[in-house]
C-alpha cells in the first residue's frame, strides 16, 4: 500500500534523525520549479535521515521575527528564483519587504544560521540570481550565520537547474552531516495513491493550476508568409467576463498541454487506458500545491499525462536514475544509472544533442516502465511559459494579445527540427479552446509624467511590449491627455516578412503618439551579403534621437529582445551620448550606470 509504505519511510526517517539536523526550508517560487525543487529537496533530507520542520513559501515568513522564531532549532534553506532582472519572485514579494526594511533591528537574527540555493538565467548577465544573492548578504548584515556558500542552479546549464543542484546537495550534506541513505535499488515510495475507476464515466473538467484562469483563444494568425522558414503568431484570448486584471508591461504565464498524438503514443507504450477514471490521493507533504488541487476532484488518466506531466519536455540525469529502478533488464538498469553520473558524460551529451525528452529516454529502455502512480512521482510537472503581453487594456479592451514566435531549432546530433513543447500546443490549439493562464508582474518602469519621452528597442518578438506602450499613449491622447516623444528601433531578420503590425504603426504615427520608427533588417539587401545590419547599428547611425530623448530631455529607455544583443546595445547607448552628446567615454559610462541605478533603463530579455 503507497500511502503506508510512505508513512513507514518518513516516520522512520524522522526517527532516524531523532539526533541529526533539523531544517526549515522556504522557497519563493514564480512557475512552480523552485517549488517542486524545495519539496523533492525536503524528500531527499528525510531519507537521510534529517529532521524537516517545516516546507513552505518565503511569504509565510512576513515578518523577520517569525523568521527568527521558526529558525530557532533548526538551520533555515532558502531557495529561490529570480524573476527578471533582480526582481522577487510574488511568493516572496512579502518576506523581502520585510527583511529589508531598515526599520529592522540590528542583529534581529543573529543565532539564525543559514543557506541558500539561488536559481536564474544566466543570460541576465546583470542580476542572475540576483534575489538568492540578496537574500543571503541581507541575512548576514542582521546577524545570521551562513551554513555554507550560496548554490546556483542556471537554467541555461546542461542539466539546466540540475547541474548547480547537484554540485551544491554533497556540500549541503557534509555541512548537516548527513548519513548516507539506505538504498537497494528498488523503486522509492511513491508520492501519490492511485484508485482506477475501471468503467466509471467522467465528463472531464480542464484542470486550471492554483493562481491561473481559463482564458478562450480569440485568434492565432499566422503573421508570416506560409512558406517563410519561422511561424510567428498574432495570438489573443479572451478577458471579456473574466477575472484577469493586468497591467501596462506585464506578461502571461500559459500552461501549455501535451498533444493527442503524444500522448496516445505514450499511454500504449506504458499499457496505461488514458479513459480511466483515477482518484489520486497524495501520500506525501513533499507534492506541490498544483498537484493538491489537481487531485481534489477525480480526473482520468489522460488528463493526467495531456495536462500535468511534462513527459515531452527536456529530461534530467536525476530522472535516469529514478527510471533505472524500474528496469528489470540489468543492462538497461547499469545504462541509466550511467548515465546520471560523470562517467556517463559522453552518454548524456548524445541525449542532449539529439533534444530528447523523458519520453524518448523511456522508450530507449523498454524494460523500465514505472506505473502511473510512480510516473507522477519521478516526473516533473509541464512549466509554464510567460510571453510579454502585446495590448493595453484599456485600448484594447477584452482581450489580451501576445506575439509568439513557434519555438524550432535543429537538434545538434543530425539536424531534425525540434519544436518547443509550448509553442508547438499554441501552434495548434483551435480559437474557441481554452487555455490556463496567470498574469505576471512586468519589470517595466514608467515615467510619472505622459509627457517624458521614451525610447524603446524591440527585437523580433520583443517588439510586442512596445506595441502596448503605443497602445498606452493613444488611449491617452484620445482621452485629451498629452504625451510625449515615442522612438521606436525595429530589429528583425527581414522587412517584408518580419516586420509585423505595419498598419498600426502607420496610424501610430498618424495619430501623432509615434514620433520615429527606425527598422533594422538583418538580412535585407543591399547590405546584405555580406553585410548584417543591427538595431545598434541603426542607433549609431541616429544618435541624435537618443541624446535628444534621453540625456536633454530625461527620456526612459526600453531595450526587449533577446539578452545577447544587450551589450551592443548598451554600447551604442553610450557612444550616442559620448560623442553626440559631448560627455565622452568616463562619463558616457557614469551616465549609463545612473541610467540603470535611476530605473530609466528596463529591460525584458530571454
Amino acid at each position: 500500500d503507497a500511502m503506508r509504505a510512505q508513512a513507514a519511510t518518513e516516520a522512520g526517517a524522522a526517527q532516524a534523525g531523532g539526533a541529526g539536523q533539523q531544517l526549515l526550508v522556504l522557497y519563493g517560487s514564480d512557475t512552480g520549479v523552485t517549488e517542486q525543487l524545495a519539496k523533492k529537496f525536503s524528500g531527499l533530507c528525510l531519507e537521510r535521515g534529517l529532521r524537516v520542520a517545516k516546507v513552505c513559501d518565503l511569504d509565510e515568513m512576513s515578518e523577520v521575527e517569525d523568521l527568527a522564531n521558526s529558525a530557532k532549532d533548526a538551520l533555515a534553506v532558502i531557495m529561490c528564483s529570480t524573476c527578471g532582472h533582480g526582481d522577487f519572485p510574488q511568493n516572496a514579494s512579502l518576506f523581502w519587504s520585510a527583511l529589508s526594511s531598515p526599520d529592522v533591528a540590528p542583529g534581529a537574527l543573529k543565532g539564525t544560521k543559514f543557506c541558500v540555493f539561488g536559481m536564474g538565467d544566466r543570460s541576465y548577465a546583470d542580476s542572475f540570481c540576483e534575489a538568492a544573492k540578496l537574500i543571503e548578504k541581507r541575512m548576514a548584515e542582521l546577524g545570521a550565520s551562513k551554513a555554507l556558500d550560496m548554490g546556483i542552479g542556471d537554467d541555461r546549464d546542461e542539466d539546466k537547474w540540475e547541474t548547480g543542484f547537484s554540485k551544491w546537495l554533497p556540500e549541503f550534506w557534509s555541512c548537516v552531516k548527513a548519513a548516507e541513505p539506505a538504498d537497494d535499488g528498488a523503486p522509492k515510495p511513491p508520492l501519490f495513491e492511485i484508485q482506477l475507476h475501471e468503467g466509471a464515466c467522467l465528463v472531464p473538467q480542464q484542470i486550471c493550476p492554483p493562481g491561473a484562469t481559463l482564458l478562450e483563444v480569440g485568434e492565432s494568425r499566422r503573421m508570416t508568409p506560409a512558406d517563410y522558414e519561422r511561424d510567428i503568431r498574432h495570438f489573443s484570448l479572451i478577458t471579456k467576463g473574466q477575472d484577469f486584471p493586468f497591467d501596462l508591461g506585464d506578461a502571461v504565464a500559459v500552461y501549455y498541454e501535451n498533444l493527442k498524438e503524444n500522448v496516445d503514443e505514450a499511454l500504449q507504450w506504458f499499457g496505461i487506458n488514458g479513459e480511466a477514471v483515477a482518484t489520486v490521493n497524495c501520500v506525501s507533504d513533499n507534492v506541490s500545491d498544483r498537484h493538491r488541487r489537481a487531485f481534489e476532484k477525480r480526473v482520468t488518466v489522460r488528463q493526467i499525462f495531456t495536462e500535468m506531466l511534462d513527459l515531452f519536455g527536456r529530461p534530467t540525469k536525476s530522472f535516469c536514475a529514478d527510471l533505472a529502478r524500474f528496469a528489470t533488464s540489468s543492462a538497461e538498469k547499469k545504462a541509466l544509472q550511467k548515465m546520471a553520473t560523470a562517467d556517463g558524460a559522453e552518454d548524456w551529451k548524445k541525449i542532449v544533442d539529439a533534444s530528447q525528452s523523458f519520453f524518448d529516454i523511456c522508450k530507449q529502455f523498454p524494460s523500465a516502465k514505472p506505473p502511473l502512480d510512480q510516473l507522477l512521482s519521478i516526473l516533473p510537472l509541464t512549466k509554464p511559459r510567460l510571453y510579454s503581453i502585446a495590448s493595453s487594456p484599456f485600448y484594447a479592451q477584452g482581450v489580451l494579445e501576445l506575439t509568439i514566435v513557434i519555438n524550432q531549432w535543429k537538434a545538434a546530433s543530425d539536424g531534425h527540427i525540434v519544436t518547443g513543447a509550448c509553442t508547438r500546443f499554441i501552434q495548434q490549439a483551435p480559437v474557441g479552446s481554452k487555455l490556463a493562464c496567470a498574469a505576471v508582474v512586468g519589470t517595466f518602469r514608467f515615467p510619472k509624467e505622459d509627457t517624458t519621452p521614451m525610447v524603446m528597442v524591440g527585437l523580433g518578438t520583443g517588439i510586442a511590449p512596445i506595441r502596448s506602450f503605443l497602445q498606452d499613449k493613444l488611449y491617452k491622447k484620445q482621452k485629451g491627455i498629452a504625451t510625449g516623444p515615442m522612438v521606436v528601433f525595429y530589429g528583425c531578420r527581414r522587412e517584408q516578412e518580419e516586420l509585423f503590425y505595419k498598419d498600426e504603426w502607420a496610424m501610430f504615427k498618424k495619430e501623432g503618439v509615434l514620433t520615429e520608427l527606425v527598422g533594422a533588417f538583418q538580412y535585407d539587401k543591399p547590405h546584405y551579403p555580406p553585410k548584417m545590419v543591427f538595431v545598434s547599428d541603426k542607433m549609431a547611425e541616429l544618435p541624435e534621437l537618443i541624446t535628444t530623448n534621453l540625456l536633454e530631455k530625461g527620456g526612459y529607455f526600453y531595450m526587449c529582445g533577446p539578452a545577447v544583443a544587450t551589450p551592443s546595445v548598451q554600447k551604442a547607448l553610450k557612444a550616442a551620448v559620448a560623442t553626440q552628446g559631448k560627455l565622452g567615454e568616463a562619463e558616457a559610462e557614469k551616465w549609463l550606470a545612473e541610467l540603470l541605478h535611476s530605473g530609466r533603463y528596463s529591460e525584458e530579455s530571454y
